[in-house]
């Protein structure tokens, strides 16, 4: 198996775990509302947005629209990933949801990691193997 193919297939997984994490955490806010809300909209629903919006980049074949989607998603999702990251590090409440329990309803683990630290991290994993892949991929002049 190539290179290419381990990155492409890499980042694919990250995406789709990505989007899953917030179709979970969707699904729990439509139930108990786990989410903050920017204006009326949940959060959580605009994070599911941006991923959806680069697992279709990864799926559509036509070129100029994987870098386009991929780059309008991963934008929107990496400032509410970092701006989610920063006030909850610097808040005394929570701000993010967590996998287990929503908004800090509780947990049977000890530690109990906020989903936006874990966004944060995978977002810039996923940049760095779209630029690697797929981008890097875009961007080879034929000769």
């Amino acid at each position: 198996m190539n290179t290419n193919r381990i990155i492409f297939i890499s980042l694919l997984l990250l995406v789709l775990y990505g989007f899953f994490g917030a179709l979970a955490i969707s699904y729990q806010n439509f139930l108990n509302n786990a989410c903050p809300h920017l204006f009326s909209i949940p959060v959580c629903y605009v994070v599911l947005a941006a991923y959806s919006l680069m697992l279709m980049s990864l799926l559509i074949p036509h070129k100029g629209c994987k870098h386009h989607f991929f780059s309008i998603g991963w934008g929107i999702a990496f400032i509410i990933a970092l701006l989610a990251s920063v006030a909850e590090f610097f808040s005394a409440g929570a701000v993010c949801p967590t996998a287990q329990a929503g908004m800090r309803g509780g947990s049977n683990l000890n530690v109990v990691i906020p989903t936006c630290y874990i966004s944060l991290a995978l977002l810039v994993a996923v940049l760095m193997l779209f630029i690697k892949g797929p981008y890097k991929k875009l961007c080879v002049l034929p000769t």
